[in-house]
């Protein structure tokens, strides 16, 4: 009798260990993803699943996601959006997501509606230097990211917004497009009047611009203020902020000092 109840002791305890795994006690194994690093980086889409197939993100159509400090976010295509994302090992809980409500064409506005939806679904995840695959519960793909550009900078840029110094940010005067151009160590561009250009330095998302030089063209008053103020703003030490296809200047404060859009 008594090896018999050895032998029952063990058995439950078995049951007992597998019930445990089975429901995602401690120790259970996490279908899908392998883990990895995904805090920090910007990452770009490039495939989610739609109605149960994978589907390529349409070319001209830019969603990325940024994980950081128990968060997520970054651009749906046409909206900024943003969701608590909590990472433990390869697992990962994304909360309610809020966005922007801006409206956008087609296929824009649809990518964004089945990323921001997808994304909730997110149970674990698989990240290396270059890409990240999120899966969901029952260990299916359903996103996959690349790695953004290691300088976001780097392009021919125009200025929809930047500082004017007085707790505003303005867009440029009508008629008047002001441009930037970045390579790997310099930039230049058009200040509304005169062409100007000069070095930077990028330290991970840290960015410091100038001095710069400008040449010496006389405009209308409200024109070469215009100037003064956006090369200020341009030249204050900030953080760069990746959202989509667009990037935004901030000080250290959080305030926008410039917003930059790609080129036509």
């Amino acid at each position: 009798m008594r090896v018999f109840s050895v032998a029952i002791g063990v058995g439950v305890l078995a049951a007992l260990l597998a019930g445990c795994s089975a429901t995602g006690g401690a120790g259970a194994s996490v279908a899908g993803g392998t883990g990895g690093t995904i805090e920090g980086p910007t990452w770009r889409l490039t495939s989610l699943v739609q109605g149960g197939k994978a589907t390529d993100v349409p070319a001209g159509v830019v969603v990325d996601a940024r994980f950081s400090n128990g968060r997520v976010a970054g651009s749906g295509g046409c909206n900024v959006y943003n969701a608590t994302a909590v990472i433990t090992g390869a697992t990962i809980k994304v909360g309610p997501v809020a966005s922007t409500a801006m409206a956008c064409p087609a296929p824009a506005s649809d990518v964004e509606a089945a990323y921001l939806a997808t994304l909730p679904n997110a149970a674990t995840f698989t990240a290396t230097a270059d890409a990240v695959t999120i899966f969901d519960a029952a260990g299916t793909m359903i996103l996959k990211y690349a790695a953004g550009a290691t300088n976001p900078l780097e392009g021919e840029w125009v200025v929809t917004g930047y500082n004017n110094g007085k707790q505003a940010v303005v867009s440029p005067v009508a008629g008047t497009t002001l441009t930037a151009v970045f390579t790997a160590d310099s930039v230049s561009g058009d200040g509304g009047c005169n062409a100007y250009n000069g070095g930077y330095t990028l330290d991970g998302t840290k960015v410091t611009v100038g001095p710069l030089a400008s040449t010496q063209k006389a405009c209308e008053q409200a024109i070469m203020d215009q100037e003064t103020e956006f090369l200020t703003a341009l030249q204050t030490p900030a953080m760069v902020e990746v959202s989509g296809a667009n990037v935004t200047l901030r000080d250290s404060s959080g305030a926008m000092l410039v917003t930059l859009a790609p080129k036509p």
